[in-house]
C-alpha cells in the first residue's frame, strides 16, 4: 500500500518490476490452457462424431458384412486380422485400450439415479434385473463405456457408476468373445443359467446381473410407440425360482428411454418373439438416426429401484413371488416416468401368448402359415 500511495517514482517502479514476472506466468500459463481448450473442442468436433458412430455400429454387430467381404477380397489379411483379434481379445491391456477409445465416443447424456442405495446392505447378496431390454441393453452398455474400470478386477469395490458394488453380466456364453462388448465387461460376463448365475454369490465380492426379459423383449423396444412400454415378463420365472431357492432379494434397474432409441417396425412382434427366446437371437429390425445405427435420442436414465424381497417367500411361493414382483416394477416405473421422460406411457406385461393383429399376420394366418394366438392381456 505504501508504495501504490508514495509519490517516489522509484519505489513505484521497482513495484511494477517484481510483479511484472508473474504476471508474464500467468498470462502464459492462460495462453497455453487456452490452446488446450480450443485443441480439445476442436478434436471433439473433428473425431468424437467418428468414434460414436463407430461404438454404435460396432456394439450392434455393424462388422459383420465386413467379414465375408473381406474374406473374398483379401482373404490371407483378414484371416491373419482375424487371428491377430483372437490372440489379443482377452489381454487387459487390449481391452482397456478398446474400452477408453470407444467411451470417447460414447455420450455424455445417459445417467445413473440411484436414491435407494441406502436400502442395498453392504453385507447382503442380490441379484440385479436390467430392464426393459432396449435393442441391446443399449443406455446400460453406453453408461458402462464411459466408465473404464467398471469391470476390473483390480479395482474392488468399484462396479458400474451409481451402482456401488461389483457386478457380473449374466447374458450368454459367447459374449466373453464378441467385440467390443468382451473389452468392456472383461471377465464379468457369462451364461444366464442356474449354475452360472448362483457361481458368483459364492464370490466375495460380486453380484449377478441379468436381463429377465431376454431377446425376446428386444423385439418390443419401438421409438415409434410412445404409449406402450412392453415387459416379457409374463410368463418368465426363471430368474424368480433361482432366487427363491438361493435365498437372495433382487435390485430391479430401469432405464428409461432406452425403447426410445431405435424404431423397430412392429410386423409379427409376437411370432418373432417367440422364435427369438427359442433360439436365443433377438429378431429386431432396428434403425436409428437416418437408418443408422446411432440412436434418434440418447437421452436416457438408468435408475435403482428399491430391492424387491424375494425371501418373504418360501420356494414353492413361485406364482405369488413373481406376481408380486411385477406389481413392484410397475409401481415404481409409474413413480418414476413422468419425471424421467415418459410421461403417459404404460407399462404392459406379455408373454408367448401375445397376439399379432399386424396386415402381415392377418394375410399368412388366412393362407395357414401361422395360427392364432390368445391375446396377452396388460397385468
Amino acid at each position: 500500500d505504501r508504495h501504490r500511495s508514495s509519490p517516489n517514482g522509484d519505489s513505484s517502479g521497482a513495484g511494477m518490476l517484481a510483479a511484472s514476472p508473474p504476471a508474464m506466468l500467468s498470462s502464459s500459463a492462460l495462453k497455453s490452457s487456452s490452446q488446450r481448450s480450443i485443441s480439445s473442442r476442436l478434436l471433439a468436433i473433428l473425431v468424437r462424431p467418428w468414434v460414436y458412430w463407430l461404438f454404435h455400429s460396432w456394439r450392434l454387430f455393424g462388422y459383420f458384412p465386413l467379414v465375408p467381404a473381406f474374406l473374398a477380397l483379401r482373404p490371407l489379411k483378414t484371416i491373419a486380422a482375424l487371428a491377430s483379434y483372437a490372440l489379443v481379445h482377452r489381454r487387459q491391456w487390449w481391452q482397456r485400450l478398446v474400452h477408453r477409445f470407444l467411451g470417447y465416443g460414447a455420450s455424455r447424456r445417459h445417467t445413473v439415479v440411484n436414491r435407494h442405495r441406502h436400502l442395498i446392505q453392504d453385507d447382503k447378496r442380490y441379484l440385479w434385473c436390467l430392464h426393459p431390454h432396449g435393442v441391446l441393453a443399449d443406455g446400460w452398455h453406453s453408461v458402462i463405456a464411459r466408465n473404464v474400470s467398471s469391470f476390473d478386477d483390480d479395482e474392488a469395490g468399484q462396479g458400474p457408476p451409481g451402482i456401488g458394488r461389483n457386478i457380473a453380466l449374466c447374458f450368454a456364453p459367447i459374449i466373453q468373445h464378441v467385440p467390443v462388448h468382451q473389452e468392456m465387461y472383461r471377465d464379468k460376463c457369462g451364461a444366464a443359467d442356474k449354475k452360472s448365475i448362483t457361481r458368483w454369490w459364492e464370490m466375495t465380492d460380486t453380484d449377478p446381473a441379468l436381463i429377465p426379459g431376454g431377446f425376446a423383449e428386444s423385439v418390443f423396444a419401438n421409438a415409434g410407440d410412445r404409449e406402450h412400454e412392453y415387459s416379457y415378463l409374463k410368463d418368465r420365472k426363471g430368474f424368480m425360482r433361482i432366487c427363491l431357492e438361493a435365498r437372495k432379494d433382487i435390485v430391479p434397474i430401469y432405464t428409461f428411454r432406452v425403447t426410445w432409441m431405435y424404431r423397430n417396425p412392429g410386423l409379427l412382434r409376437g411370432w418373432r418373439a417367440r422364435f427369438s427366446q427359442h433360439y436365443y437371437i433377438g429378431l429386431v429390425w432396428f434403425f436409428g438416426w437416418m437408418g443408422t445405427s446411432m440412436p434418434l435420442t440418447d437421452d436416457t436414465t438408468t435408475v435403482v429401484f428399491p430391492p424387491f424381497e424375494v425371501t418373504r417367500y418360501q420356494p414353492h411361493q413361485l406364482d405369488e413371488a413373481h406376481s408380486a414382483y411385477l406389481a413392484h416394477l410397475k409401481e415404481h416405473f409409474d413413480l418414476n416416468k413422468d419425471e424421467f421422460g415418459m410421461k403417459g406411457a404404460e407399462l404392459v406385461f406379455i408373454g408367448n401368448d401375445f397376439e399379432d393383429k399386424d396386415w402381415a399376420a392377418r394375410a399368412l394366418k388366412r393362407i395357414g402359415v401361422i395360427s392364432g394366438q390368445v391375446t396377452s392381456k396388460p397385468r
